[in-house]
């Protein structure tokens, strides 16, 4: 009785194993642009299980041009017409390898249309929701004034800084970024009134990272438009 529960429980995790591998397996492919006219091309993948976008990019394919593309499969092609994406191919599993060309026609399916129709708008959905959750939306909704806060670094050089700031509602320690900043290379802010924005000596939003951090600025209706240089 043991030995078959313990196939059983092997054949789960070896089942698991095998779904988690097909739905991570990439395809490799390239696209060409044999025109004398530049492209600008979306390869887009999305999750299996909930038609969600998990990774792509754009790409501006010049005249004459190629390009090699390796993402989760499947991948959905739209190359820009009339100022609208156009889905113009999909790339699955058995096209590893493939030459595409963007200029040419290629038959798809019509569950493949509806896929990529609900995937991007579930997409769209995702970033209206990102976006009524924004800084801004939410100062809007509590009647918060925002003011434009600019960081800078004393160098000339580029140099990795740490900034963190608290917003006037919650206990959110983890707002903020990590970035290079110079004396020409500054990072822009629209905080509400009552933010409080601090310099961290390391990385604020890593658990098992100690820092140490400094108060810089308490933002109020009266430091609109100020540029802070750090020490």
């Amino acid at each position: 009785m043991k030995t078959q529960i313990t196939k059983i429980i092997i054949a789960c995790f070896s089942f698991i194993a095998f779904i988690s591998q097909a739905q991570t397996t990439r395809v490799s492919f390239t696209i060409k642009n044999p025109s004398l006219k530049s492209r600008t091309v979306d390869f887009k993948s999305y999750s299996s299980t909930n038609e969600r976008f998990t990774s792509g990019y754009g790409y501006g394919l010049n005249a004459l041009a190629s390009h090699a593309v390796n993402l989760p499969a499947p991948v959905y092609v739209f190359v820009e017409k009339n100022g609208k994406n156009e889905l113009i191919f999909v790339v699955t599993e058995k096209d590893n390898g493939k030459t595409y060309n963007v200029n040419d026609e290629y038959e798809i399916s019509r569950e493949q249309y509806l896929e990529a129709a609900r995937a991007e708008m579930n997409q769209r959905n995702i970033e209206k929701e990102k976006d009524d959750n924004s800084i801004e939306n939410i100062a809007k909704k509590k009647g918060l004034k925002l003011a434009k806060i600019t960081i800078k670094g004393t160098s000339w050089f580029p140099s990795m800084a740490h900034i963190r700031y608290e917003l006037p509602w919650g206990n959110d320690k983890q707002t903020g970024f990590s970035g290079s900043l110079s004396k020409f290379n500054g990072r822009d802010l629209m905080l509400p009134i009552g933010s409080k924005i601090y310099q961290c000596s390391d990385k604020y939003w890593d658990k098992n990272t100690k820092f140490t951090e400094k108060l810089i600025l308490t933002v109020d209706d009266k430091k609109s438009n100020l540029t802070i240089v750090l020490n």
